[in-house]
């Protein structure tokens, strides 16, 4: 049975301060997670709950209501955030679902706050079992831990999942105990989707065979979770070895100096460390043999889900995909205020020019390079900004997308280059 001050004791040791939120689909997991912090006093003026509806279903609405009637029958506060879906043509229902979820969460989530969801041990050995069979290593077979944090890197958020030590059928029981009502999402039953059909096929049958599977998988991902932190270690430290800070690049030259599997663990740990999912194994290869081994002066470019991975010379990059850029775009800019690029995802704010630029300048304009352009240093003179984009190795599919500030139609400031 669910002790419920154990699972809020628990839970605090990894959350000692931070407010709670609890992602409420209206299933039975989450309703269970959310009327267990309604029954504890200390937790009720620290948590709310979010609903996402994603929209994929007719009856989604009704969830969303079901959800606010439940947590204003709890005296919970209740927030949803309505997605809208469409799954591009290929892509995983499940994958796009969870991923446009987790970066909706993520952004609602305030600095103090840490997100609860109802994972339990079920959901353990189902998602070591799927990882198993994509071939995962280390990483995929830690599986899901307690805590961990989650979202853009410099504004993450902690995840928790204070029921991970707890089976599908103790949450069933407390449902039951408690006469709770919950929402039966039909697309569960769908055993088209992996999950569903591990769940329902496969792991009833492995359980009549080794009733303790649960358990077993359970201990075994958390040897590999310690396995992981033991080698992120090591990767971190391999890492300062290979990465040029005042670029943001990754040299491969030094990578190369490296073991092949150190190679790996390197280019792993950066990736996610900058806030991006793993490439596929088939991926990581082509990262190998098209963009670091490349030859020099071309610019290779790997894609993957929400990443694009370059080399420029000797170093590699990472970021989001690019968005569409017209560098034809002009902006007359009132410096007493910040200026929003959107198409760089980009603002810019007054501290980027001086006080006396600011007091002097009667017009201020924000262009980007079209070729030919000069700019004055101090005791260096007016040199060519080709020569600059150069001499500071700025990669060639920026250049176009660095803001040109002018004072008074002279050329003053380059955004992004501390010019000296």
């Amino acid at each position: 049975m669910i002790n419920v001050s154990e699972v809020y004791q628990h839970l605090r040791v990894h959350a000692p301060d931070n407010k709670l939120v609890i992602a409420y689909s209206g299933g039975l997991d989450s309703h269970v997670l959310l009327h267990l912090f309604s029954q504890i006093p200390l937790a009720q003026n620290v948590v709310r709950a979010i609903h996402v509806n994603h929209g994929l279903q007719t009856s989604s609405l009704s969830w969303s209501q079901h959800c606010e009637d439940t947590c204003i029958a709890l005296g919970i506060p209740f927030e949803v955030i309505s997605l809208n879906l469409e799954i591009p043509k290929g892509q995983s229902i499940e994958e796009v679902a969870r991923t446009e979820r987790y970066k909706a969460l993520h952004q609602t989530l305030k600095e103090d706050e840490s997100l609860l969801t109802a994972h339990h041990q079920n959901d353990q050995t189902e998602t070591f079992l799927l990882n198993l069979f994509r071939g995962a290593g280390v990483d995929g077979l830690a599986s899901m831990p307690i805590s961990r944090l989650f979202g853009p890197k410099d504004s993450e958020r902690q995840l928790l999942r204070p029921l991970l030590s707890y089976n599908r059928e103790s949450l069933e029981k407390y449902a039951k105990q408690h006469q709770l009502n919950v929402v039966e999402d039909p697309s569960n039953l769908d055993q088209a989707f992996d999950r569903n059909y591990l769940r329902q096929r496969i792991l009833p049958e492995l359980r009549l065979r080794w009733p303790g599977i649960d358990k077993s998988i359970s201990r075994s991902a958390s040897i590999q979770s310690e396995t992981k932190e033991i080698l992120n270690e090591v990767a971190e430290n391999a890492f300062k070895q290979v990465y040029d800070y005042s670029k943001n690049a990754l040299s491969t030259a030094k990578l190369k100096r490296l073991s092949k599997a150190k190679q790996k663990l390197v280019l792993r740990f950066w990736i996610a460390d900058s806030g991006f999912s793993y490439p596929s194994e088939k991926k990581l290869q082509h990262l190998f043999s098209n963009v670091i081994e490349a030859n020099q002066g071309t610019q290779p470019l790997l894609e993957w889900q929400g990443t694009q991975l370059r080399r420029f010379q000797d170093d590699l990059y990472i970021s989001e995909p690019l968005l569409d850029h017209d560098s034809n775009l002009k902006f007359d800019w009132d410096v007493s205020s910040a200026l929003t690029i959107d198409s760089l995802n980009l603002v810019i704010h007054p501290e980027e020019l001086s006080e006396e630029q600011r007091e002097q300048a009667s017009k201020v304009t924000v262009k980007f390079r079209q070729g030919g352009e000069k700019i004055r240093i101090a005791n260096r003179g007016n040199l060519s900004l080709k020569n600059i984009f150069q001499e500071e190795g700025v990669p060639p599919w920026m250049r176009d997308r660095m803001p040109l500030v002018y004072i008074d139609d002279e050329l003053v400031k380059v955004i992004g280059l501390n010019l000296k």
